[in-house]
């Protein structure tokens, strides 16, 4: 418990605890704020080309317990790190929640058809997960912000930032491949994302937040 808390002290739960509420808030909190019927169609001819390919499920749910690995281990590089992390994602997340309410995107699903593990993995997140606030894609944001914001960080191996790469790219393919999502919202993810990133470089939200924890 002792080697627990020396690796995760305190700051990194309360990094990731304010992540989460504005994640929450971003992606949930905002669907009911949205009429139906002003739900925009963001599908361009290429996405129609693309096949659905169910298998691809397993690795859209498997980048959840990347998230929560990945994400503890970079909040805890650092205190200093991890304030200018948190805080480049949600301000990401907040860009986010506005172009849900503002411009809310939404795409036809394929009918599942058969039975088996796969197509049961595919209705239930169907189920679960309403085609709306897709563009731009949390699950691509969340994955860039893993591979991104691991690679300055001295603790972590240089495999593992590979391997962070590799499962990003893996996931923009997943989102596409299991229809969830269309090909704007992968773009549109990562210069939000980005742009995130950049503005907590440049305001350094360190030097005001958790200075005296």
């Amino acid at each position: 418990m002792d080697a627990l808390k020396k690796k995760f002290p305190l700051y990194v739960w309360i990094c990731l605890a304010a992540v989460l509420a504005v994640q929450i808030c971003s992606y949930i909190v905002t669907k009911p704020l949205v009429d139906p019927s002003s739900w925009h169609h963001l599908e361009i001819p290429l996405d129609y080309k693309i096949p659905f390919r169910p298998e691809w499920i397993i690795i859209y749910l498997l980048c959840m317990p990347w998230w929560a690995i990945g994400g503890l281990l970079i909040l805890a590089e650092g205190k200093d790190y991890a304030v200018r992390f948190s805080f480049a994602y949600i301000l990401a997340l907040i860009a986010a929640g506005i172009i849900f309410v503002v411009y809310p995107g939404t795409l036809t699903r394929p009918e599942l058809h058969g039975d088996g593990f796969i197509i049961s993995l595919m209705r239930l997140v169907y189920w679960i997960d309403t085609p709306t606030n897709l563009c731009p894609s949390l699950h691509v944001m969340l994955s860039y912000y893993i591979w991104r914001g691991s690679m300055p960080c001295k603790s972590l191996p240089y495999w593992f930032k590979w391997f962070n790469f590799i499962f990003f790219v893996l996931v923009c393919f997943s989102i596409l491949f299991v229809k969830q999502h269309v090909i704007i919202d992968i773009p549109s993810a990562v210069l939000i994302g980005e742009a995130g990133l950049q503005i907590s470089n440049l305001l350094k939200p360190e030097r005001h937040f958790l200075r005296n924890l």
